[in-house]
């Protein structure tokens, strides 16, 4: 009898054990984007840097779970399924915050502007002169919303006939080189590239909120003030530099949820 009490107990804190290892393990996701063409693998490996330097101070495993799928992100996040979430597409992480209640845990520092590229040889001098122009822009992407947004604000929304779209932004500069279209809508980095190249920017739109983490409502209060502590301090270690290097971000600071929820109402959606 002692024996059968003896392993009852055993299985009981077996298992006791291994629900208190899954409730620790964190799961991480990360939309990139879809501005380029890079592989899941990369993405993976980048990201799971910083998830192993969020681990430390929560002395929690996270795992890292990325996609370019803009629609597989969101359908994750009104699930809540991810415990932490970073979001290059703002819009993406603003909508969770709104409709989902996500708590932002930090914004990437600087902000984001969509670039309104045109062949070094153009016409156009002004924003004015993009008006009726043929534009084309990088399918279901933040710079689409942002671009038009920024269009119908400055009175030069393009019509259907004079509307083209990629699914990569190198497609949208190869589109103007080859003047397929007048003016290509692509975030800062596509710009700088195009411009080292002879092109020029004609415009860009005004400053917008940037990357942000956002975390989970079920995510405990002392959890996220860790996190958001760890990553404001990342420019101050060698660990953490190392680790903001390799993801493209030059530090991260408290943000303003609210500017994400205005750009929600900006962007009309």
């Amino acid at each position: 009898m002692k024996r059968l009490l003896s392993g009852l107990i055993i299985g009981l804190l077996s298992q006791i054990s291994i629900a208190t290892a899954a409730d620790s393990t964190l799961l991480f996701g990360i939309n990139d984007g879809t501005a380029g063409q890079e592989g899941f693998a990369q993405i993976q490996a980048r990201y799971q840097l910083l998830a192993d330097y969020l681990s430390k101070p929560l002395k929690k495993t996270i795992k890292v779970e990325s996609s370019q799928n803009l629609k597989s992100s969101s359908e994750n996040l009104k699930k809540a399924r991810y415990d932490l979430f970073f979001s290059k597409p703002s819009n993406v992480a603003a909508k969770a915050m709104k409709d989902q209640n996500y708590d932002l845990v930090a914004a990437a520092k600087g902000a984001f502007t969509v670039q309104f590229i045109v062949n070094k040889d153009s016409p156009l001098k002004k924003p004015e002169d993009a008006r009726g122009k043929r534009f084309v822009f990088a399918k279901g992407t933040f710079m689409e919303k942002a671009g038009l947004a920024t269009l119908r604000e400055l009175k030069l929304a393009p019509a259907p006939e004079q509307t083209q779209y990629t699914k990569f932004q190198e497609a949208i500069a190869f589109m103007v080189e080859k003047k397929f279209a007048d003016v290509g809508v692509v975030a800062p980095l596509v710009a700088k590239d195009w411009e080292k190249k002879g092109g020029r920017t004609l415009f860009e739109s005004k400053k917008l909120p940037f990357w942000s983490i956002i975390a989970a409502p079920s995510m405990p209060p002392e959890d996220v003030t860790k996190v958001r502590e760890a990553l404001i301090n990342m420019e101050n270690t060698e660990e953490g530099k190392k680790v903001l290097e390799k993801i493209g971000v030059k530090g991260f600071v408290t943000g303003n949820k609210q500017e994400y929820l205005d750009l929600l109402t900006w962007l009309g959606s």
